[in-house]
This record gives structure tokens, C-alpha cells and sequence, in this order.
């Protein structure tokens, strides 16, 4: 019997050879602050390996990742379809180069004011390839008017989220806003 390599295992060591087989993003990445990217990965076998990754493009960088291995065409398919709904959003193809740049350049801005990535992009880094980031980069806005916008979300520790940014960037140096329903305006202590 062969000798399988675990699903962690796999990505890590043979994910970045796969060729890339689709790349979609919410088409309101943009205007929300938040690109949710679906990228799959054809395996030899004929199956996929779909990575997800959602991107504070205003503050916060890679906010979440995980993946989906071996999954068949149909999985996959299903998989981009419970995507596009949970998101709500139309979710038309992406070109590779611009999720490269969205997720890399989401992360660096992040880490210069004080977040790290989601822990598992450890492995889900291993679905995409540094080398396809390029100029269109320098295009995209990351942080809003020059300045971090953090959007307080459900899941978000947002004591620890607004200490940070004060430590890193300074009261009334960055954005903050309760919900997305809310207008934002530059934070000032009460």
C-alpha cells in the first residue's frame, strides 16, 4: 500500500506546482473593503483543491482562510456555488494576477500597522504563488483616505483591534466603525 500524504502535507509540498483552474472575487471588493476570493487548483487526479480567503483590504488583511481538498468537479462546483451565496455578491472570474495582489498586498498593509494573518494561511499559502504579484498591486487602495478603516465585524476583538491601532498609528490616525451601516468618520476619544 502507498504511503499517502496527509491533506496539510500535500498543499505544502505539492500545491504550488498545480496549475491554477479558477479565480473568482466579489465584483464590490472595492467599495465593501472586503474581497472574498475562491481559487481552485487542478490535482493530477482530475480533482480540485479550493482555497478561500477573505481580505480586509482597509485594515485588518487576511482575515480568514481555509481550504477544501480533493474535492471532485461537482464539489467544487457546489462549493463555489454555497460561496457565492453566503457572501451574497456576485462572484464573476478573476484574473490570478489580481487575487495575488489583492491577498499579498491586504496582508503587507495589514502587517505594517499591527495584524497578522489568519493562522492557516500557513498552509493556504501554498495555493498561490508570490512570484504572479505585480504591478497591478500599486492600482489598488489598501486602508481608505490614506488611513486604516477598521469595520468592527461579529467575529472581531475590537478592545484589542482599536489598542493596536493606537499603539501603531496613533488615536484619530485611522477610521473605526461599528457596522457597515453606520458612517464612518475618524476616531476621537470620548
Amino acid at each position: 500500500m502507498k504511503n499517502q500524504l496527509s491533506p496539510q502535507k500535500y498543499i505544502t509540498t505539492k500545491a504550488r506546482m498545480l496549475p491554477f483552474h479558477e479565480c473568482y472575487v466579489n465584483e464590490n471588493w472595492k467599495e465593501s473593503g472586503m474581497a472574498n476570493i475562491y481559487i481552485s487548483k487542478k490535482m493530477p487526479s482530475g480533482n480540485f483543491i479550493v482555497g478561500l480567503f477573505l481580505v480586509d483590504i482597509y485594515c485588518l488583511g487576511l482575515k480568514n482562510t481555509f481550504y477544501q481538498f480533493n474535492l471532485s468537479s461537482v464539489e467544487s462546483k457546489d462549493l463555489l456555488k454555497k460561496f457565492i451565496e453566503h457572501y451574497d455578491s456576485k462572484l464573476p472570474p478573476c484574473d490570478i494576477a489580481l487575487a495575488h495582489n489583492i491577498i499579498y498586498g491586504g496582508i503587507d498593509y495589514a502587517e505594517e500597522i499591527g495584524f497578522k494573518p489568519h493562522k492557516d494561511f500557513g498552509i493556504t499559502e501554498f495555493l498561490l504563488n508570490p512570484d504572479l504579484i505585480d504591478d497591478g498591486i500599486d492600482e489598488i487602495e489598501f486602508g481608505k483616505d490614506d488611513k486604516p478603516f477598521f469595520i468592527s465585524g461579529p467575529d472581531d476583538n475590537t478592545a484589542r483591534i482599536i489598542g493596536v491601532l493606537n499603539r501603531t498609528v496613533g488615536e484619530g490616525n485611522y477610521y473605526f466603525m461599528d457596522s457597515p451601516d453606520e458612517d464612518y468618520e475618524e476616531d476621537e476619544e470620548e
